[in-house]
C-alpha cells in the first residue's frame, strides 16, 4: 500500500477549540507531512479555521454533540457510519469521550481497519460521585472492545483506567501530551504588557490561561484573588482565555469587588508573550487529562501553583516544580499565592525545575515521535507486505 493512498480520519465532533484540538492538529500535520491524506471531523468553526490554516482537510458533518440526547445519537451515529463505508478510511482516530465512543462504535460497523482513541481525560474525575464513575468506566470499558488501542495523555490516567479494568492488558499505552515552547514574540514583552495593565514593577503577575468552563475552576482563582487583598501583596491576577462562563466570571470579580485586581483577555495567540509577563501560572483545574497551560509554563520556566488533582500530581512528582493545593479551595489557594508571591528563590527553584521536567519527558517530539511508532506498528501489523508507515 503506498503512502499516498493510506487515508487517516481524526474524529472530534463539536468539542471546542481548545488544548486538546492542538494537540489533534499537530498529529494530523504529522501524518499529512508524510504523504498520508488527513481529515479531521470536527463541526467547531475555529477548529476547522485552524486546520485549514495548516492545510489539514476538515469534515463539518455534524454527527456527534457533547450533550447525550439517545435518538439524535442513533442518528449521528448511522451518518457517520455512512460517511466511514463511502470515504473507506485505513485509520480513524478518535478523541474525547463522546466522539470515541460513537466514533469507535461506527468504525466497528463500517470494519474500518485500524481505530485508536486517545483518551485526552475521563467523562468522570476523582471527586465525581461514585455512581457517574460506575457507569461512565462501563461506557469506556464497553468502546475499548472496538478499536485496536487505547492512547492516555497522562501517566495517571493510564494508571487509573488500569485500576478500572476499562482496557484488557497490553491495548492501552501512555502516550503524554507534548509542546513546542511558545515563542516571545517581543523582547519587551514583560514590560510592555505590564504597562498595559497598569501593573507596577514590584507587583505579583498571575496567569491562568484556558478555556472558562466549570472544569477550569476559575471560580476559585477569583475567589482566592478576593482573600489576597488583605495580606499586602501586591498583585494582579490575568485571565487569558474564552468560553461559556466568561459573563459569569466577570459578574463574579465585579460582586467580589476585585475587577481592579482580575483582567480578562479573552483569546489570545501570544502566549509566549503573557508567560514572559507573569511571574506565577495559577491552574485551579478539577479535571485535566495532561493541562496544556501546566506544560506552557514548564516550558517557560515559570512557578506554578495548581490543584492536586491526578495528571498535575503525576507531573509533580518528578520534581519539586509546583505548588499543589486541593481543588475547589480558595483560601488554600490564596496561601500558595502568598508563599510564592513572597518568595522570588522559591519562584526560581519551582521555575527552573519545571523546565528541567519539561526537556525531558514532555517535548513535542517525544510525543509525535511516539504515536509515529503506533501508527507504523498497526499499519504493519495489517499490512505487512508492501504497506508504506509513516
Amino acid at each position: 500500500m503506498k503512502a499516498h493512498r493510506i487515508k487517516l480520519l481524526h474524529v472530534v465532533g463539536d468539542s471546542s477549540f481548545g488544548g486538546a484540538a492542538r494537540i489533534i492538529l499537530r498529529l494530523a500535520e504529522m501524518a499529512k507531512g508524510e504523504g498520508w491524506q488527513v481529515d479531521i471531523l470536527t463541526s467547531d468553526p475555529a477548529f476547522q479555521r485552524a486546520a485549514q490554516r495548516q492545510g489539514v482537510g476538515t469534515i463539518g458533518v455534524d454527527v456527534i454533540r457533547r450533550d447525550i440526547r439517545p435518538l439524535w445519537d442513533l442518528g449521528g451515529l448511522i451518518r457517520l457510519y455512512s460517511l466511514l463505508q463511502r470515504e473507506r478510511y485505513l485509520l480513524v482516530h478518535t478523541h474525547t469521550s463522546k466522539a470515541g465512543f460513537v466514533g469507535r462504535l461506527a468504525a466497528r460497523l463500517a470494519r474500518v481497519p485500524i481505530t485508536i482513541h486517545t483518551c485526552h481525560g475521563f467523562a468522570f474525575h476523582e471527586r465525581s460521585p461514585r455512581r457517574k464513575r460506575l457507569f461512565y468506566s462501563a461506557m469506556e470499558r464497553a468502546a475499548s472492545r472496538w478499536c485496536d488501542r487505547v492512547v492516555s495523555v497522562s501517566e495517571f490516567h493510564w494508571r487509573w483506567a488500569r485500576e478500572l479494568a476499562i482496557c484488557a492488558d497490553g491495548k492501552m499505552i501512555a502516550i503524554p501530551n507534548g509542546i513546542t515552547r511558545q515563542p516571545v514574540h517581543s523582547p519587551t514583552a514583560r514590560a510592555d504588557l505590564r504597562r498595559q495593565w497598569g501593573t507596577p514593577h514590584s507587583d505579583v503577575i498571575i496567569l491562568s490561561a484556558g478555556r472558562l468552563a466549570s472544569e477550569k475552576g476559575l471560580e476559585y482563582l477569583i475567589q482566592a484573588a478576593s482573600i489576597l487583598r488583605g495580606t499586602g501583596l501586591g498583585f494582579r491576577v490575568v485571565i487569558a482565555g474564552d468560553g461559556p462562563l466568561r459573563t459569569q466570571l466577570e459578574n463574579l470579580a465585579r460582586t467580589l469587588g476585585v475587577t481592579d485586581h482580575v483582567i480578562f483577555l479573552g483569546h489570545r495567540e501570544d502566549m509566549g508573550d503573557l508567560l514572559a509577563a507573569c511571574d506565577l501560572v495559577v491552574l485551579p483545574s478539577l479535571r485535566e487529562g495532561l493541562s496544556i497551560a501546566l506544560l506552557e509554563a514548564m516550558a517557560a520556566g515559570k512557578p506554578i501553583v495548581a490543584t492536586s488533582i491526578g495528571s498535575n500530581s503525576a507531573v509533580a512528582a518528578h520534581a519539586d516544580l509546583a505548588v499543589l493545593v486541593p481543588p475547589c479551595d480558595p483560601r488554600a489557594l490564596a496561601h500558595a499565592i502568598l508563599q510564592c508571591g513572597r518568595d522570588p528563590e522559591l519562584r526560581c527553584k519551582l521555575g527552573a525545575n519545571a523546565r528541567l521536567v519539561f526537556e525531558s519527558r514532555y517535548t513535542e517530539k517525544t510525543m509525535l515521535d511516539s504515536y509515529r511508532r503506533l501508527y507504523v506498528e498497526l499499519v504493519n501489523a495489517k499490512w505487512p507486505v508492501g504497506a508504506t508507515p509513516i
